[in-house]
């Protein structure tokens, strides 16, 4: 049951998410829910901290251009708010920014908490939805090479793209490069949970893009 303090986060959350298209409340919420069913599988008790932090951790988009930043100017108005309402104690307040501040690092986080968080993040990235999500992010992006349909990323590791996205290449030409970058951020996760939950999801993105291979080969 949700408690008073947890929807007034929620409408608070829902206030500052933009209606970008991959990063909205939609996303917000799956993040949570994703958090949640981690946080009691890891056996972490404080479930009202992993749902405040995953509710308030994509709030920085709203203020800042550069994607890179948000978790930083994000954790600062978490703070800000949490403490103003007096929602956690200090404590515990430390905790959930400093899990918002590293939600989107390349890099795997210490702490339970910002683990959980950044799992939940990346479930995002998985599945159907996952397929979903970037879509609508590079849909204005050609779908494939039609000399290559898997991509030359295909089976790329998260150090290669890290690379590419540092040198200002970005992902790739094509969506499907998109995708591969997604799939690969499977290697990224933390928590055994997550890797877990995964799996599947992970497989059911790599059989659609053989799929596709299969349907537009000549």
């Amino acid at each position: 049951m949700k408690t008073d303090k947890i929807r007034k986060i929620e409408q608070y959350a829902m206030k500052k998410m933009t209606q970008a298209s991959v990063h909205n409340y939609m996303h917000v919420s799956r993040v949570r829910n994703w958090a949640l069913k981690i946080a009691k599988r890891e056996r972490f008790n404080d479930l009202e901290i992993v749902e405040a932090a995953a509710l308030l951790h994509d709030i920085g988009r709203s203020s800042v251009q550069m994607d890179n930043m948000h978790g930083k100017i994000g954790a600062k108005m978490a703070s800000e708010y949490l403490e103003k309402n007096n929602f956690f104690d200090e404590q515990k307040i430390k905790e959930i920014a400093y899990a918002i501040r590293n939600h989107n690092s390349n890099r795997k986080v210490e702490g339970r908490l910002p683990a959980i968080l950044r799992d939940a993040d990346m479930m995002d990235l998985f599945g159907a939805v996952g397929i979903m999500r970037c879509i609508a992010w590079r849909g204005s992006s050609p779908e494939y090479d039609s000399k290559n349909i898997k991509g030359e990323t295909w089976g790329a590791k998260p150090s290669y793209f890290d690379k590419e996205i540092a040198e200002g290449r970005g992902t790739g030409e094509y969506i499907v490069d998109h995708l591969n970058f997604q799939i690969s951020c499977y290697d990224n996760l933390n928590t055994e949970t997550a890797k877990m939950f995964a799996k599947p999801l992970v497989e059911y993105m790599k059989n659609y893009i053989l799929r596709l291979e299969c349907e537009v080969v000549d």
